[in-house]
Formats: C-alpha cells, sequence, structure tokens
C-alpha cells in the first residue's frame, strides 16, 4: 500500500509539473486551453473551471494532458484567432519545449532543496548496509538485496561501512561468509567471492593493483549543506545525470541500464521503505529523466513535434499533409508501444531470472 501511495503522488507530481510548461507558456502566448487533465481515459472528477480551461483528473495514473485548441487541425485549414497554429512558429516551439523543461527544473530544484531539508549523501561515510545491488553480479548471484545491512563477514562484527568495504576489497578471489539482516529484521548467511578487479593508479591504496569487488552500491550517511552547498551540489548531480542517461541508453549494455514501469515500481518500492530522501532523490532523478526522455526526436513525444517544427522553418512555414502528419505520428506511436513493451519484458525478464 505505501508503495502504491508513493509512486501515485510521485507520478502525479512529475505529470503536474510537466503539463504546468506546456499551460503556463500556451497562457502567456495567448492560446484558448481547453482543459488540464491529470491521469487519462475517462473523467473521475472535475476539480472546476477558469476562464476556458476545465481541470480534471481522469481514470488511469499513467500521465496526463493539456488540450489546446486547434493543436489537432488539418494543416490546410485556416487557423482561427486563439488557437495552436495561429500563433507564430517560435511560440508554438516555446510551448512544447516548456514540458521537457519544466521537468528538467523540478529534478534540479529538488536536488538542490534536499541539502537544506533531508541531506544529500556524504561519500566518505559509507554504511554497512546495500543501498543498490548491480545486475549480473556476485553480489546479485548470492542473493544481497537492496536495503540489507552487513551485520559479518567472516564471522567478524561490521559496524561501519568502511570496515565492511575493506574487508571485501582485501578479499580478491576469497570465498567469503555474510551474515545480512534484511528491512523486514530476517537475518540470512550469504556466501560468495569478491570479483579480483584493477585499480586505477590514483586509487591505489598501500600500492594494491588489485580488490575484490561482489557489485553493490552501500548506503552513505547523509549531511545538510548550507544554501550555496546545496545549489552547488544540484547542480553537480544534475550535470551528471544529463551526461549519464546518453551514456546508459545508446551503450551496448542498454538492456541492463534501462527500466521500465516494472523496475520503476521495484525502486519505488525499495525507496519508500528507506524514506523521505530515497523518495525524494527517486523523484528528482525520474523528473530529469522524463525530461531528457520527451526531447528525443520521435513523434508523438514533444521532441517529435519540435522536429516537425524544424522540418516547417526549412519549408518556409509550410506545415506536412494531414496524411503526411498521421503517418509520422503513428510511426511514432507503433515505436513507442514497441519500446514499451521491450522494456516491459526485459523487466520481467530481470525478475524472475535473477
Amino acid at each position: 500500500m505505501l508503495t502504491t501511495i508513493t509512486f501515485i503522488l510521485m507520478l502525479g507530481v512529475l505529470v503536474v509539473a510537466h503539463e504546468f510548461g506546456h499551460f503556463i507558456v500556451a497562457k502567456l502566448c495567448k492560446m484558448k486551453v481547453e482543459e488540464f487533465a491529470v491521469g487519462m481515459g475517462p473523467r473521475v472528477v472535475r476539480l472546476g473551471k477558469r476562464a476556458e480551461t476545465e481541470y480534471n483528473i481522469r481514470a488511469f495514473p499513467i500521465g496526463g494532458f493539456v488540450k489546446i485548441t486547434g493543436m489537432e487541425a488539418d494543416p490546410s485549414a485556416e487557423p482561427v484567432a486563439g488557437e495552436f497554429y495561429s500563433r507564430p512558429l517560435w511560440q508554438r516551439a516555446l510551448v512544447v519545449l516548456a514540458g521537457p523543461v519544466m521537468s528538467l527544473l523540478l529534478g534540479y530544484v529538488i536536488f538542490c532543496g534536499m541539502g537544506m531539508t533531508v541531506g544529500v549523501e556524504n561519500p566518505d561515510r559509507p554504511l554497512n548496509q546495500v543501498y543498490y545491488v548491480q545486475p549480473k553480479t556476485e553480489a546479485e548471484r548470492m542473493g544481497l538485496k537492496s536495503g540489507d545491512t552487513i551485520a559479518k563477514i567472516n564471522d567478524v562484527k561490521v559496524t561501519t561501512g568502511n570496515q565492511m568495504m575493506k574487508i571485501i576489497h582485501d578479499s580478491p578471489g576469497q570465498r567469503i561468509k555474510l551474515v545480512v539482516t534484511s528491512q523486514d529484521g530476517d537475518e540470512r548467511s550469504l556466501y560468495g567471492t569478491p570479483k579480483p578487479t584493477p585499480v586505477a593508479a590514483a586509487d591505489q591504496v598501500d600500492g594494491r593493483k588489485v580488490r575484490g569487488l561482489l557489485g553493490f552500491v552501500p548506503k552513505f550517511e547523509t549531511q545538510r549543506l548550507g544554501v550555496v552547498g546545496s545549489i552547488v551540489n544540484g547542480t553537480l548531480v544534475t550535470k551528471y545525470m544529463l551526461l549519464e542517461i546518453p551514456k546508459a541508453v545508446f551503450s551496448s549494455k542498454v538492456k541492463d541500464n534501462i527500466g521500465g514501469p516494472v523496475a520503476i515500481v521495484n525502486i519505488t518500492n525499495s525507496a519508500s521503505k528507506q524514506g523521505p530522501a530515497a523518495v525524494l532523490a527517486l523523484t528528482a532523478s525520474l523528473s530529469v529523466t522524463l525530461g531528457f526522455f520527451n526531447l528525443l526526436p520521435i513523434p508523438v513525444l514533444d521532441g517529435g513535434h519540435l522536429l516537425l517544427f524544424f522540418v516547417e522553418f526549412l519549408r518556409r512555414g509550410k506545415r506536412l499533409s494531414a496524411k503526411l502528419q498521421n503517418a509520422v505520428q503513428t510511426v511514432g506511436l507503433a515505436l513507442l508501444l514497441t519500446l514499451f513493451v521491450l522494456v516491459t519484458v526485459n523487466d520481467l525478464s530481470k525478475l524472475f531470472t535473477h
């Protein structure tokens, strides 16, 4: 239940922020907005109406939309004042661009705000607790789970993350025993062999050129920052994400790097158990990711609309025919649905085979 509520609230925040970007810029450009909706499908709650805009909550919490008058108009029809295509190309582009920009901005603001509120991770103070288990690693094979606390290694009591990491790093190729406690309080013994991994010269300690790795990321202690420190940290985290997302998507290991609805629900479940800081970090990460993916030049996405506007610009203001636009949108929708199915199958495959 906690996971469900967290997921719906988180998705609601992401949708409202994204669609508000489209909405507010459309209003500023004097376009008529018929509806602002959270969710898809039939209307379940009518929040009210102001001027020409109706505000609704719809049945399925899987997205939302802003309905701007004339946005689906036939290219051959003469636009009426106040309709989407009655406005200059640059204004229409700004309306479309505003959604992804607002998503990126929301993620950035959350990352900045975390330093002053719930705190951010201190990379120098790891805990003896598992935050994330990397797929297809020894940690996953031996059964380590997110949220597990490592209490003992080889019958030696572990109290700090640095102690935990030192023992693992000092045991490349050696079978070790871990006594771990789950988030539910269950204790179990696990056995695994840290993978011998070369250490870069700059990271070597005491001349050690090889260290053992199990393949998990530890949780870190949190610390609060001042205003300047929070903004600097939020800027660095957002910049890092925007640089890493393309690498993850366009790499040869894309199947291991991406996740769909099933993966997001699983991550939300883990984050909701770990507290507000984890939920906020996940919300910010998803918002930045949403902003990035919506800018991809795929028809149906915001980036696809921007691509069509660029074609219109090259054609000196002449839009594509209705038939050609429908064909492009159909191809885009088919591509997205195919990607959705493939990502979901990939999620389920990971769920049932690991």
